[in-house]
């Protein structure tokens, strides 16, 4: 199957500058999977180009000019995140969000999910500080109307971004430049526009320059609404030029 439509990431959203958020992004393929999937990011996604869904054997890949970018398919297995930590308390979240990193210090502060350069109009400003009680980052998260789809919910792309960006923050490694290589995600029934929802991201393992964090988003009830595993790639130049 070959999508002939060409899709156009907008630079509302964005991550890093000059690039789509790799949580945004993951997630409009994973609509187009269908279902719990499980996704790679081979390449930044460029801005405002047309890019290209392809379908081929179980696989969905994201394309520009016959560049391979992301790829899809549906997850096939558990995401292993279990236990997962419980949803935080008013009181955390209050205290957390002091130690959330100023523009000053942020790696991409025009980010769609995360950036404190962003409007909260035109962004989800989800804004996932350490928390003083255990190792997770948390925040809330309150989506708008303007992030429905036709059936009136909240479509999974924008919960896939919401669970992006707080996985990073949970590595409590801000100093790191890391962008989102892998993630894998799931989503446990629709979200309504309005809902006072909670992110908790949690860190998982290092292994060198791979990273793993899982994130949940919660609901009032203390719900599980989706949650994902994501592997973060340290892209930080390391290796110093011997002198001649």
């Amino acid at each position: 199957m070959h999508r002939d439509d060409p899709i156009r990431i907008s630079r509302r959203f964005c991550g890093p500058d000059g690039m789509g958020n790799g949580g945004y992004v993951a997630g409009l393929v994973a609509e187009v999977v269908g279902g719990p999937a499980k996704v790679r990011l081979h390449a930044p996604t460029p801005l405002e180009t047309d890019l290209h869904i392809e379908q081929e054997d179980g696989m969905t890949r994201l394309v520009a000019d016959g560049r391979l970018l992301v790829e899809g398919m549906p997850l096939g297995k558990p995401l292993d995140l279990d236990p997962m930590p419980a949803p935080p308390s008013a009181d955390e979240i209050d205290v957390a969000s002091g130690n959330f990193p100023d523009s000053d210090n942020h790696m991409a502060p025009n980010c769609f999910v995360c950036g404190t350069d962003r409007d909260p109009e035109d962004a989800l400003c989800i804004y996932a500080g350490e928390s003083p009680a255990r190792d997770c980052a948390v925040a809330t998260w309150v989506p708008a109307e303007d992030l429905c789809g036709p059936d009136g919910h909240v479509r999974d792309r924008y919960l896939w971004a919401a669970l992006d960006c707080p996985s990073y923050f949970a590595l409590g490694e801000t100093d790191r430049v890391a962008l989102l290589a892998g993630f894998a995600a799931r989503v446990e029934r629709k979200v309504a526009p309005g809902e006072k929802l909670t992110v908790t991201g949690w860190p998982l393992d290092k292994d060198g320059r791979k990273l793993h964090a899982g994130s949940v988003i919660h609901d009032e009830d203390g719900g599980v609404v989706a949650c994902a595993r994501a592997l973060w790639v340290d892209v930080k130049a390391v290796a110093e030029k011997e002198p001649a």
